[in-house]
């Protein structure tokens, strides 16, 4: 708010000046807010932020609410629309986040009429159809958002702008994808100072010191993962030292001692890894940090440089303990390679989170053993379990549609810890109880309890430990301290108040709605 602003909590309205800002982004709830929730993480919404840079960059004035991170109720968000006026809003849409998204929509053009309201995100880009059928969304991004928000705050005409669905008339039209930036140096650091850092904290035995934080080092990832958004999208980089030096920004400026890579194969690129890392000692920041690797993505030179750069832990997508499904899912790494990673990576002092999941398609009470008893054999530190998610987008999203098995498109649910998909050899039940045997046969070991006990640093670690015990050994239901009660229980045909010529949903994988030859 400016100095020549102020709010009247009577009359509900902003008084003095009539400055606008020109951009809000809002980040949604994850309204999947239920039990292991509270054990996840809550971090900078990246997307925006890089977004909000690049416009700031080029003389726009830009706001940020981040209604997960800073717990915002609808209040709140109608106050601040109020106060700051925005003339585009963007809204970032996520699956689990998408029924919210569509009430924040709705509230955005009651306070503010003649503002245009913007979704992206990776939902929103997998259903335009459904998205565009609320009013109060004029326009979908689908991939990259510097670009189309940059032109469609400039006033360039929807239908020139590539990479945007939108309604003209009673039908929805589709443009082309807009060109890929290879050099994402281009764009500015995120803009850290629109958010607070104290709003957020990482998950459970994800983090070695505190405050922490996420980074980017690339977009895409080559990889064919069945269930990941990701999949076969094009990997861009960004310059390594450009992004060791993002590492002090955030150092310097925000005191951050721990930073998790969030690329989705932080270790596919040697020269990248090696460059990095040799920048990082060369800065000996006293920043510790995490990324995730692949188990045919990594070397005794990789690991060495990382653990002299600070790297404590990596997360290592293992998946499936069982061939056949590991075939089936798009990820045919051998036994031998997640072996060699897990060795590789003790051997040079740093810890192994191992990423699986259960209930993938044709999945038995046996391959789900396989998955757990190779977990415990490649004796991994820490062992993550969820539960097959098929979001929109994803080719496992898309068989299930196809072949009816898609239980319900609640997106609510969608948060990794509910059975979405029907299968005959494999009840929703047993899936559930496997999960809670597979958490007590692993962590209740004497040697994973001694490792964790050996890692404890802060009251914040004994925290989370206990947490961690109550929800996932014991099975009892963690509560959330935010208050989401104005963000759930929603319908989302509630808001699909337009009838529109084609409207139905279109199932399209997420890299094919970024490439040339997308078509409607």
């Amino acid at each position: 708010m400016s100095q020549t602003q102020s709010y009247s909590a009577e009359t509900g309205v902003v008084e003095g000046s009539t400055k606008r800002y020109d951009v809000a982004f809002i980040y949604p709830p994850w309204a999947v807010a239920d039990g292991r929730a509270t054990l996840q993480n809550s971090l900078p919404p990246l997307g925006i932020l890089s977004i909000a840079s690049y416009l700031e960059s080029l003389g726009y004035s830009v706001v940020v609410y981040d209604i997960h991170g800073e717990g915002l109720d609808e209040n709140e968000v109608r106050r601040r629309l109020k106060r700051d006026r925005p003339k585009f809003i963007g809204i970032s849409v996520l699956t689990s986040m998408a029924i919210p998204s569509h009430k924040i929509a709705k509230i955005c053009k009651e306070e503010l009429p003649d503002c245009a309201v913007i979704a992206g995100g990776a939902h929103a880009e997998a259903m335009p159809e459904i998205m565009l059928r609320n009013s109060s969304i004029d326009v979908i991004v689908r991939g990259d958002g510097e670009e189309p928000m940059r032109q469609i705050v400039e006033g360039i005409d929807f239908s020139e702008i590539k990479g945007l669905s939108f309604r003209k008339g009673r039908s929805i039209q589709h443009n082309k994808p807009g060109e890929l930036l290879m050099d994402l140096d281009q764009y500015p650091f995120p803009a850290y100072h629109l958010v607070d850092f104290k709003n957020y904290f990482p998950g459970t035995a994800t983090y070695r010191h505190l405050p922490a934080t996420n980074m980017l080092s690339t977009r895409g990832c080559p990889g064919a993962c069945v269930f990941c958004n990701s999949a076969f999208t094009t990997l861009r980089t960004r310059d390594p030292i450009k992004v060791a030096e993002q590492v002090r920004h955030l150092r310097e400026n925000y005191g951050i001692r721990q930073v998790q890579f969030y690329d989705d194969t932080f270790t596919v690129m040697k020269k990248f890894v090696l460059e990095f890392c040799k920048k990082m000692v060369e800065m000996d920041l006293g920043v510790s940090w995490s990324a995730y690797i692949r188990g045919d993505c990594f070397s005794d030179q990789m690991a060495s440089a990382m653990k002299q750069a600070g790297c404590h832990q990596v997360i290592l997508g293992i998946e499936t303990g069982n061939a056949k499904i590991a075939e089936r899912i798009g990820k045919p790494i051998t036994r031998e390679r997640y072996i060699e990673a897990v060795e590789i990576s003790h051997r040079h002092g740093i810890e192994v989170r191992g990423s699986f999941i259960i209930g993938h398609m044709g999945e038995t009470w046996a391959t789900m053993e396989d998955t757990l008893n190779f977990a415990m054999e490649l004796d991994c530190d820490l062992f993550q379990l969820s539960i097959n998610t098929p979001y929109p987008g994803t080719a496992l999203y898309n068989e299930a549609k196809t072949e009816g098995t898609l239980i319900h498109q609640n997106w609510y649910k969608y948060g990794q810890g509910q059975v979405l998909i029907d299968q005959p050899q494999l009840s929703i039940e047993d899936i559930h109880r496997f999960e809670r045997l597979a958490f007590r046969r692993f962590y209740l070991r004497p040697k994973p309890i001694y490792r964790l006990l050996k890692r404890l640093a802060s009251f914040r670690h004994i925290r989370d430990y206990l947490l961690a015990v109550y929800i996932l050994i014991l099975g009892q239901t963690g509560k959330d301290s935010k208050n989401w009660d104005c963000w759930m229980d929603l319908n989302e045909e509630d808001f699909l108040d337009l009838k529109l010529d084609n409207q139905e949903e279109i199932l399209r994988l997420t890299y094919e709605l970024r490439q040339e030859s997308f078509t409607t």
